[in-house]
């Protein structure tokens, strides 16, 4: 056989179970089995919890005639725990 005038070798057929032992003796940390790819999400974090409990508290809103935009607090005083 040739390929733009390069001899290449004839493969021999090889049985499933060897190309399996071939395979586990050139990757013997493979155990077979699939891995999650793309992403993963975690647990929350704290910060994470601390933007909920902001969000929740919080409006972003127009603040003067200039039509600036800021955070204003909705739910009681700044001093107050729920």
């Amino acid at each position: 056989m040739k390929y733009q005038g390069i001899t290449m070798q004839a493969k021999d057929r090889m049985k499933i179970t060897e190309r399996i032992e071939r395979h586990k003796a050139n990757h013997p940390n493979d155990d077979g089995v699939r891995k999650v790819v793309g992403i993963t999400w975690g647990n929350t974090g704290k910060q994470t919890k601390k933007l909920n409990k902001f969000y929740a508290n919080h409006i972003y809103t127009f603040v003067d005639k200039d039509m600036n935009k800021a955070w204003i607090r909705i739910s009681g005083f700044e001093g107050e725990e729920e």
